[in-house]
């Protein structure tokens, strides 16, 4: 039994070992094809509430908030999920219009 747990060790060693290291260099990407050029820039594809909410968060991180949590807990305070101590940095920097 204590052979057999041995062994198979041993084996699972080599196998992940083989595994790290390949031997042959890994293949070139391919190329991509080339998009339309008449793609919109991802601001002009937002609807005005994520653009308002892209602005929210522009805002946020000029002013020190660049955590995701910090920006999830302004948007709760913001949407009136959250209330109390922690909303205190959405009363300090209101949303702009």
């Amino acid at each position: 039994m204590v052979r057999t747990m041995m062994v198979a060790g041993v084996l699972a060693v080599g196998v992940l070992t083989a595994c790290s290291t390949p031997e042959a260099p890994a293949p070139a990407p391919s190329a991509s094809p080339v998009l339309s050029t008449t793609a919109l820039p991802p601001a002009e594809t937002l609807a005005p509430s994520q653009q308002r909410n892209e602005r929210i968060r522009g805002m946020l991180y000029t002013a020190g908030c660049v955590s995701n949590a910090c920006v999830q807990t302004y948007f709760a305070c913001m949407d009136g999920y959250l209330a109390g101590d922690p909303c205190q940095f959405f009363r300090d920097h209101p949303p702009p219009p």
